[in-house]
């Protein structure tokens, strides 16, 4: 008898002692995942919360509402999207990829052909572009590169079309004349 009484005792204190997981926390469960099936390609991406931000006018949001992805210049009205963004083709190639941050694009995106060749990356920062870029024909062969400093083509863009390489040269996202190294002084000798 006491043998039993000790053995209950000890399951009541090792059960006592245990956590228990009636109620989880829904914030740790929840991902906030967002699948749409559209006619033509299959969308995955995140709402995340975010608390309330203002919009910048020359900015382009991308937020959720009504079952649609949406987009407005200097504002929102809906769940921003925020997280990771892939964009697949029915054959499940990827069609689109990147991050957003609180409705803006973030990050490295990169967009693909239906038949998985890498069309072109962009460099962007809190909705602009900024950073390298590189375009790719249809066989995937660069025909474009270069740099966006704030929405603005900046410094060296290279242009390829066949066999010619173009070199262009942009400041604030207008072609511009590259500064020349040679000294004032020797330019006036020749």
């Amino acid at each position: 008898m006491i043998y039993l009484r000790n053995i209950a005792l000890s399951l009541l204190f090792i059960a006592s002692t245990c956590q228990t997981y009636g109620q989880l926390d829904t914030k740790k469960v929840l991902t906030h995942k967002v699948i749409l099936n559209e006619d033509d390609h299959n969308l995955v991406f995140y709402v995340k919360p975010v608390n309330s931000i203002p919009a910048y006018n020359n900015r382009i949001y991308y937020w959720f509402s009504g079952h649609e992805i949406k987009t407005t210049q200097g504002g929102y009205s809906g769940k921003l999207l925020n997280g990771r963004y892939e964009d697949f083709y029915l054959n499940k190639n990827l069609k689109e990829s990147g991050w957003f941050v609180k409705g803006l694009k973030n990050g490295l995106w990169k967009r693909w052909n239906g038949q998985g060749v890498l069309m072109e990356e962009i460099n962007w920062s809190i909705g602009l572009k900024n950073g390298p870029y590189h375009e790719y024909d249809e066989t995937g062969k660069l025909t474009e590169s270069g740099s966006y400093t704030n929405d603005l083509l900046s410094g060296n863009q290279k242009v390829i079309a066949g066999d010619s390489t173009k070199l262009k040269f942009y400041k604030k996202g207008k072609e511009a004349q590259r500064k020349s190294i040679v000294p004032k002084f020797i330019k006036n000798i020749f």
